[in-house]
């Protein structure tokens, strides 16, 4: 339960479960990028990096249903409510259930028009729809497998999370190998294997849910509508983060292909797996705590939310401090371990493109944890506003006055840009929620 441990040391094995099973979680996409650079080829790869936003919006969805359900959740147990917890729950994985085939079907069925509106055109056209072909039959798995992962830490169980994700990435990693160098099945035995494990996590997580040690469970339920008004808001926001990383991928694609060529997009692809480890770390220190934060919200605890706050900034001050380092230090060693050393020329390129973007790291951490607490405490119109500007209007403003003004290399500066603006944004809506 969420009140049987000191709240730091809540804090501490919420935070340490959530980063470190969104950190695993971020390998799924970057073991398929490695194994498809080594066994396929560098713009394989690529194709891999064009078919990224679908998988975020597939996650986007899985977030704003988990964080708007785990909020509600959470306040529900803190009023000592479990009945509507349980009924709550069971709608959630219904709806989510139906709308993962929905999607299933729109894909297969428009799967090279779906492509090319991803980007994908003459040389990475093929791949990107093997990679689709395999991946859209598990949609279901995606949404769902990461939906629960995040209500099972409401539930108190974020160590059990970790071991779920754990196996579920090296299941991956075992079949990435076997599929891509055992029986040559390329792009699509990469997105299969990915499907795969997130189907094996699924069943992992619905096992728990319908054993006897859990806080709430599957009942029989009647829809309740009208807690979307509600659920959906909260959840917006951090889901939003999720899908602005997606679309700005799209962005960064169709930019990168008209300013840079495809070189340029084989460094935005080692970027966008760097990216979403960094952007990850930050979520897992920000959706950890959020459960913690609206527990003590709802028994109007306003000391334990606000020392919550508090435990957040310093987390994500550390890990910006030791990213950031370890970014400019490590960037020509990530460049090799994807490109290997056959084009130094794109080697050093794809370096110092990371150098620029990661100067965004620094206040990346900041935006999102004062995002997921506003959506902790019910805040969501502070919570959105942060994550649909310094996910998408702000950079995407940005990006696109660099390219069209200066151009070439100007293009990786934007996100830093992006944060500068939205920082200021998010402390002027926390220090209006604090003095409230």
């Amino acid at each position: 339960m969420l009140n049987e441990r000191s709240l730091l040391s809540q804090f501490l094995h919420f935070t340490a479960a959530t980063v470190s099973s969104l950190m695993v979680f971020s390998l799924y996409s970057i073991v398929d990028g490695l194994f498809v650079a080594k066994g396929v080829g560098e713009y394989a790869m690529s194709s891999v990096n064009l078919a990224v936003p679908f998988t975020n919006v597939l996650f986007s969805i899985a977030i704003i249903f988990a964080v708007g359900t785990s909020t509600i959740i959470a306040i529900y147990l803190g009023r000592g409510e479990g009945e509507k917890a349980n009924s709550l729950f069971s709608q959630n994985l219904v709806l989510l259930t139906v709308t993962g085939l929905v999607i299933t079907a729109l894909v297969l069925i428009f799967l090279e028009p779906f492509a090319r509106l991803l980007g994908a055109k003459g040389v990475t056209l093929p791949y990107t729809i093997d990679y689709l072909r395999g991946l859209a039959p598990f949609a279901v798995c995606f949404i769902i497998s990461y939906n629960l992962e995040v209500l099972i830490k409401t539930d108190g169980y974020p160590r059990l999370a970790i071991i779920t994700v754990v196996t579920g990435c090296l299941t991956n990693c075992v079949l990435d190998y076997a599929a891509i160098f055992v029986l040559d099945w390329g792009v699509w035995g990469a997105a299969v294997a990915t499907g795969t494990s997130q189907l094996l996590t699924c069943v992992i997580y619905l096992c728990h849910f319908l054993g006897r040690k859990t806080t709430f469970h599957p009942v029989r339920f009647r829809m309740d509508w009208h807690i979307y008004k509600r659920l959906i808001p909260i959840g917006v926001a951090d889901g939003v983060t999720e899908l602005c990383n997606g679309v700005m991928i799209f962005l960064f694609n169709r930019i990168i292909l008209r300013c840079l060529g495809d070189d340029g997009l084989v460094s935005y692809t080692i970027i966008a797996y760097v990216n979403t480890l960094v952007i990850n770390t930050m979520l897992g220190i920000s959706q950890g705590s959020q459960p913690l934060v609206s527990f003590h919200y709802g028994k109007e605890d306003r000391e334990g939310y606000r020392k919550l706050l508090r435990y957040g900034f310093a987390a994500v001050g550390i890990m910006t401090g030791v990213i950031f380092t370890a970014v400019m230090l490590l960037a020509p060693q990530v460049a090799h371990l994807f490109l290997g050393g056959k084009n130094p020329a794109l080697n050093l390129a794809s370096t110092g493109a990371l150098r620029r973007y990661a100067l965004s790291y620094l206040l990346v951490g900041g935006n999102i944890l004062m995002g997921g607490f506003l959506t902790a405490v019910e805040r969501p119109t502070g919570a959105i506003c942060i994550s649909v500007g310094r996910g998408l209007v702000f950079q995407a403003s940005a990006l696109l006055v660099l390219a069209f003004t200066i151009g070439g290399n100007a293009i990786w500066y934007a996100p830093v840009v992006s944060e500068v603006v939205c920082f200021v944004m998010a402390v002027w809506f926390l220090r209006r929620f604090l003095r409230g």
